[in-house]
């Protein structure tokens, strides 16, 4: 099977060295996109944890952290550093046994918080019926580091061509075969494309003539800031939208969701009135920080679908020979290897992929 990965990120790249791993595959293609060009991934905060609100994301996080806990090799590719996590939400009967999952595969990692206990931790203002999932197994990577790490290993791997080039549109075939052509013209054919290009595959699916499946563009911006003292562990806080996580060069990252749809692909002029928020709600809830001047933005867009979760859907029927690889916005670091390793097994028609155990 002849397999074009278009897309340099880290789901198309992970996707690239799964596939790599099977007999059935004769040939991998990479387009990684425009020299230059700034994607989500170079841009990702990288937390990883367990814990998702909705249900396939959650397994998906878990599955992917799991791995990576359990690998050396994507330990060290991906600068992991373990700091714990909280997430902010509203308390429910299901909340326990949502994390029943998180202990089998984690055990004494996760547990849930009382109001009480977070105000002990440093939190106020949270609305009465706020819990806290804290997940002691929990921390962030460098997705930028980890990519760079897997194109490597592809690069050295006879049955991998490594373009860098974007994907411009994709014909599909009477025969069977799809031909994709880059923006500078050149085109090669194949058994299977994949587009796995984050917030340009709404334009590349439209280029191509072919429905959008319900993808849509959406606006990330966050920003870095001075601390002194105390940085909070990596955190969400569902009832404001803020989110944020210590950095490792001593800074703090803050950002909230927008609601900036439909927007085009690449960066954006940052939104001051969107960090002056986040900064002003980020010392509300935490009195204690004492957060310095802003030191940069980060200012990008990323791919969602509903669900909100990174998956491998076909466009061109349920066996199809065109797919997308994207959809889980600029959380999909969290899900990227799990998520990657079921869209091996789905291209070839395999349940799932056991877990890789490179380097073990």
């Amino acid at each position: 099977m002849r397999v074009c990965i278009a897309g340099g990120g880290i789901a198309g790249t992970l996707l690239a060295w799964r596939l790599t791993h099977s007999r059935e595959v004769e040939h991998v293609e990479l387009l990684l996109g425009e020299d230059g060009r700034t994607d989500a991934t170079e841009l990702s905060g990288g937390v990883v944890r367990a814990y998702e609100r909705h249900p396939e994301g959650r397994r998906l996080a878990l599955e992917s952290l799991g791995e990576l806990l359990s690998s050396s090799v994507l330990r060290a590719w991906s600068r992991y550093r373990e700091t714990g996590a909280v997430y902010l939400r509203a308390g429910d009967d299901a909340l326990h046994g949502e994390l029943h999952a998180i202990e089998a595969r984690l055990p004494g990692s996760a547990r849930v918080a009382t109001h009480a206990e977070l105000a002990g931790m440093g939190w106020a203002g949270l609305p009465a019926d706020t819990v806290g999932v804290v997940e002691r197994r929990a921390g962030y990577i460098s997705a930028a580091r980890l990519r760079a790490a897997i194109l490597a290993d592809l690069a050295a791997r006879a049955k991998v061509r490594i373009v860098p080039a974007a994907t411009g549109s994709v014909v599909v075939h009477a025969d069977g075969t799809v031909t994709a052509s880059t923006t500078s013209g050149r085109r090669r054919s194949y058994d299977v494309v994949v587009l796995a290009t984050g917030a340009w595959t709404p334009n590349v699916l439209f280029a191509s003539g072919l429905p959008s499946g319900g993808l849509r563009t959406k606006a990330i911006q966050c920003a870095t800031y001075a601390v002194r003292g105390r940085r909070p562990m990596p955190f969400a806080d569902e009832s404001t939208g803020l989110y944020g996580k210590p950095t490792a060069d001593g800074r703090l990252m803050l950002g909230m969701a927008t609601e900036d749809w439909d927007v085009a692909p690449g960066q954006r002029p940052p939104t001051e009135v969107l960090h002056a928020t986040a900064a002003r709600i980020a010392v509300a809830r935490m009195p204690w920080l004492r957060l310095g001047r802003m030191l940069a933005t980060v200012n990008a867009t990323d791919c969602y679908c509903d669900p909100p979760v990174l998956a491998l859907r076909p466009v061109t029927g349920e066996h199809g020979v065109v797919w997308t690889f994207t959809g889980g916005s600029g959380g999909s670091v969290k899900t990227a290897l799990a998520a990657s390793r079921e869209a091996a097994g789905q291209l070839l028609g395999a349940r799932q992929l056991q877990p890789s155990t490179h380097g073990e």
